[in-house]
C-alpha cells in the first residue's frame, strides 16, 4: 500500500498545479527500508555551503574513522583539513555533476555519487564502500 501511495501522491499534487520535483518534496522522499526523510532540493552548492565532517567510510562491514572537516562556499571552493589534528586551512575546490561530485586536490581520486540526502547528512558511494559526512564541525572522538 505505501508503494501505491508513494506514486499517487505526486500525481496527485502534480494535478493540483505541482511539479513532480515540488511533489516530492512536499511528500518526503521514501528510502528503501520505507521510512521517510526531509526532502532536500539536491546536491547543490546552497545545499553544502558551510561546515561538514567527513566523518568516516565503510568498506563491507570494515568502518574507517576519518573525522576530517570541510567548509565549502557556494562559489565552488572549500577549505579542508589534511587529518584530524590540523586546521581546517588548506585551499580546495568542488565541482557537482548531477548527483557527483569531484572534490580537488584532497579527494580528487574518488568517484564520489550520491547514494543519499538529507538536510544534515549526505552518503556518498565510492568505489568499494560508502563515504559518510555530517553537517557541521566534527565531533572529537572518544579514545
Amino acid at each position: 500500500m505505501k508503494f501505491h501511495t508513494a506514486l499517487l501522491l505526486p500525481l496527485l499534487l502534480s494535478a493540483c498545479g505541482q511539479s513532480e520535483d515540488q511533489a516530492a518534496s512536499s511528500a518526503g522522499i521514501w528510502n528503501a527500508a520505507g521510512a521517510s526523510e526531509v526532502a532536500v532540493a539536491g546536491l547543490t552548492p546552497a545545499h553544502l555551503e558551510g561546515p561538514w565532517c567527513y566523518s568516516h567510510n565503510m568498506i563491507s562491514d570494515e568502518r574507517s574513522d576519518e573525522m576530517l572537516g570541510f567548509v565549502f562556499a557556494q562559489d565552488g571552493t572549500l577549505l579542508y583539513q589534511t587529518n584530524s589534528a590540523t586546521e581546517i586551512e588548506k585551499p580546495g575546490s568542488y565541482v557537482i555533476d548531477g548527483s557527483s561530485i569531484k572534490i580537488k586536490p584532497t579527494l580528487a581520486f574518488f568517484n564520489m555519487q550520491l547514494e543519499s540526502l538529507s538536510k544534515d547528512e549526505m552518503v556518498f558511494k565510492m568505489a568499494y564502500g560508502l563515504m559518510y559526512w555530517t553537517r557541521g564541525a566534527c565531533k572529537a572522538q572518544a579514545m
